[in-house]
């Protein structure tokens, strides 16, 4: 018969929810035994798994980092390779990278009243047992994206790739290829920027347009405060003005929509009215919703 291992709490996960939840664990329940069951060789979740051109955050950092390791860099929409350095600094620092149990894939989580107990079962037939069970494996499936069917794409000739399913080869299967993008959501956002120099060209394909606001990827006052503060009190003063220009800027768009329209619109246009006219723009980035209805982007 298996041992079962137990456990007064497990967590599924070890990207960003799953750190979070085990460094609250330590701080405020110390006398409780726990482990994270991580079903990958390595922790970080998204930002370990996809690797489509150009992954990076859409959120800033300083507001999606944790409260309790704040994001140092200059960087407020951060590539995937900082945000994975970071997370791995902060397991380490808080002694959490000891609790993950890497390649632990759980096929099966059964809760049984005769003694009040999670049991959970792997695909390789390891058990565990907990008292109580945390989900921090995300909201979506990394291996079955949504991909819908159109008609008559049996016949296309090409690669039909979704973004979650990118590798290494696709990067060289883009060189110098025509490419459509299916979509103006915060992926094909990143994605075109980033792969436009090396196809011979990229068509975005949209339903419905988008706003989206043009960033520089170094923050001048967060770079400031860095140089000119200690660290300590720079990082603070970096959140809390993302924190709350973040949320005067909603509620601008909110309270106000059609100046807030008339402002996006404004700021979008200057990014292209060298190749495009204001008739051409108005036809193509002209949402039918007011900005924070739907997702905003950052380009």
């Amino acid at each position: 018969m298996v041992e079962e291992n137990h456990y007064d709490c497990l967590i599924i996960g070890a990207g960003i929810s799953g750190l979070d939840a085990a460094y609250y664990l330590q701080e405020h329940c110390k006398w409780a035994s726990y482990a994270i069951l991580e079903r990958r060789a390595n922790l970080g979740g998204t930002w370990d798994f996809f690797k489509y051109p150009g992954i990076r955050s859409d959120s800033d950092m300083y507001t999606f980092g944790f409260s309790w390791k704040l994001w140092k860099s200059a960087k407020p929409i951060a590539p995937a390779e900082d945000i994975l350095e970071y997370l791995k600094e902060a397991a380490e620092e808080q002694g959490i990278m000891k609790n993950i149990n890497f390649n632990t894939d759980i096929s099966n989580a059964d809760w049984e009243s005769s003694d009040n107990r999670w049991h959970l079962t792997t695909a390789s037939g390891k058990k565990y047992s907990c008292n109580v069970l945390f989900g921090c494996s995300g909201y979506y499936s990394y291996e079955t994206p949504f991909e819908p069917i159109f008609p008559g794409q049996e016949n296309f000739p090409g690669t039909i790739v979704h973004p979650q399913k990118w590798t290494a080869e696709h990067d060289k299967l883009v060189v110098g290829a025509k490419v459509a993008l299916i979509g103006s959501g915060a992926t094909a956002v990143t994605i075109l920027p980033n792969i436009s120099d090396s196809a011979s060209h990229v068509t975005l394909i949209q339903r419905t347009p988008t706003y989206i606001a043009g960033k520089p990827e170094i923050d001048p006052f967060a770079q400031f405060c860095n140089n000119w503060l200690p660290q300590s009190i720079a990082v603070k003063i970096n959140r809390w003005k993302a924190v709350l220009l973040g949320a005067l800027f909603y509620q601008f768009c909110v309270r106000y929509p059609e100046r807030a329209k008339k402002l996006i619109k404004a700021g979008m246009f200057k990014e292209v009215e060298s190749v495009m006219s204001t008739e051409e723009f108005d036809k193509h980035f002209s949402p039918p919703y007011n900005p924070w209805q739907q997702r905003f982007c950052l380009a």
